[in-house]
This record gives C-alpha cells, sequence and structure tokens, in this order.
C-alpha cells in the first residue's frame, strides 16, 4: 500500500462552478496521504461503519478494510483540513484504491463521482464526488458548463509562476459557499456582475492555461483578482488585503476562501518572495 493520494486544488472557478462556470482543478502531489501502519484510528473506524450502510458491498470491500484498520493500518501524510486542499477526498480516494471491488473499480467516470461523493459526504454532509475524483484519478479534471467532470490534458510548464500561500487560518468551506450563494441568489445585478467579472474571467483563463497562453492567462487572473478583492473582500482575511496584488504576482481564492491557502500567480518568484515571505510554489 505504498501510493501516495494527493491534495487537490481547484486553480479557477472557485465558487462560480455552482452557478454554470466552469473549473479547473489539478491533482497537487506536494501534499498527500498514503497508508502506513502504526496505531487503531478511531475516525476511519467511524468512517468505516458509516461506509457498510452507504456503499454496496458488491462496490467496496468494507470487511477488508475494517480488518486493515483494526490491524494498525491507518492515513498518514501532510494534507491540513480546513485548507481547501481535498483533506477529506484523499482519504476517501485512498479508501476506494485499495478496497474497491474489481466492479467497483470499473465503473465510468460519473458512476465513480457519485459513490465517491457518498463516502465523503460523511465528513461534509454534502458532496459533488470532485475533490475525491481528482484524488483517485491524479489528473486534471474540467469541471461545469452543463458537462460531467472529464480529464483533461495541461501543457508541460502549465504550472510555472503558480504558488500557494498559507494564511494559518483554518475556515470552513460551507459557510463560505454558503455566503457566496446566498448573495447570488438574491440579487440580480450582482449576480450579472460576477458573471461578467468573475465567471468570464474564471473561464477565460481555464480556456488561456490550456492553450498555454501565459499573457491571456496573467490579465484574465488579474481581472479576477481585483473582483474579488473588490466585491468579495470578506472572503480575504484582512491581512493580506494590501498584499492582494504586488509587483511580479497577483493572488486569488483558492477554494471557497476564508482562511487556508491562497493561490497565487507570479512572473518574478524573487519579487514575490521578498513580498509575501515563504511561499509554496506548484
Amino acid at each position: 500500500m505504498s501510493r501516495e493520494y494527493p491534495a487537490k486544488i481547484l486553480l479557477y472557478g472557485e465558487h462560480t462552478v455552482l452557478r454554470g462556470g466552469r473549473g479547473l482543478a489539478v491533482p497537487y502531489p506536494g501534499r498527500s496521504l498514503k497508508w502506513s501502519r502504526s496505531k487503531p484510528d478511531e475516525q476511519l473506524l467511524g468512517f468505516c461503519d458509516y461506509l457498510k450502510v452507504a456503499i454496496p458491498g458488491h462496490l467496496l470491500q468494507t470487511s477488508l478494510l475494517e480488518d486493515h484498520l483494526l490491524a494498525d493500518w491507518r492515513l498518514t501524510g501532510n494534507i491540513p483540513t480546513g485548507y481547501g486542499l481535498g483533506s477529506s477526498g484523499a482519504v476517501c480516494a485512498a479508501i476506494w484504491s485499495r478496497f474497491a471491488t474489481e466492479e467497483g473499480k470499473a465503473l465510468s467516470t460519473e458512476e465513480l463521482r457519485n459513490n465517491l461523493a457518498r463516502m465523503e459526504q460523511h465528513f461534509h454532509g454534502q458532496s459533488s464526488g470532485t475533490d475525491p475524483l481528482i484524488c483517485y484519478l491524479s489528473q486534471p479534471v474540467l469541471l461545469g458548463g452543463g458537462q460531467p467532470p472529464r480529464i483533461t490534458q495541461l501543457p508541460p510548464d502549465w504550472n510555472q509562476g503558480f504558488f500557494l500561500l498559507d494564511t494559518g487560518i483554518e475556515r470552513k468551506a460551507a459557510d463560505f459557499i454558503r455566503s457566496f450563494t446566498l448573495r447570488y441568489d438574491s440579487d440580480q445585478g450582482l449576480a450579472e456582475t460576477i458573471d461578467q467579472e468573475w465567471t468570464a474571467n474564471a473561464d477565460a483563463a481555464i480556456d488561456a492555461l490550456l492553450a498555454g497562453n501565459r499573457e491571456k492567462l496573467r490579465a484574465h487572473t488579474a481581472r479576477l483578482a481585483d473582483f474579488q478583492l473588490k466585491e468579495f473582500s470578506g472572503f480575504i482575511p484582512q491581512h493580506l488585503h494590501e498584499k492582494w496584488t504586488g509587483n511580479g504576482y497577483v493572488m486569488k481564492l483558492c477554494g471557497a476562501g476564508g482562511g487556508g491557502m491562497m493561490l497565487g500567480l507570479a512572473t518574478d518568484r524573487e519579487q514575490t518572495e521578498e513580498q509575501l515571505g515563504e511561499v509554496q510554489w506548484i
């Protein structure tokens, strides 16, 4: 059981993928989980009890999972919780990868996502199944746009200039998702502005990244960053407001916002680190 299960990063499409936009998510092997043997994990044992009811036995071998957990197997790694990096998704992916039946592993991508969603609901109450799907496939995935999640290919140097900044703040994604959807659904004028300034720029940034057009990628990311700071400043920790854009970089939300990681795109690594200190280059 030596395979590692990566974290995930939602590069573009945070929030707007819930209201008709597209999203692009990638696995992030810089943070991961793996099976190791140390001591029993009561939380995983509780999860196993949930899975016995939630997932049919012809798809997932929960008895075998339970035997392994009682034999002191557990998941260890460096994916923080409450950071929007898909920690619970990696747990689900690791269990499915190791304990799914042959029938379970032969499911279509959409059927797999639905079952992974049922698994992840144990942690969040609701789930699209996207995070565990990305962790399981370990490939970039396009989301939304009226289509099921689908695997995509990125240019070899797609990650050039992308970085994560640790805010040092845990948050509950559900609180910020609820806030966004409430504002979007209750204010038609704001919704139209979001469609024009957030969704359109996120979609254009995705197209630019897929095409390898760095100039357009930077331009649309900068517009997106400006809009998020102007209209959704409460989703950005206060201490980052003055640092949101700088010489050689811009930042945007990474996932729901409020804390966790922020995502940046830099044209100058040295200047970025001088202004922000330590960042995690993707």
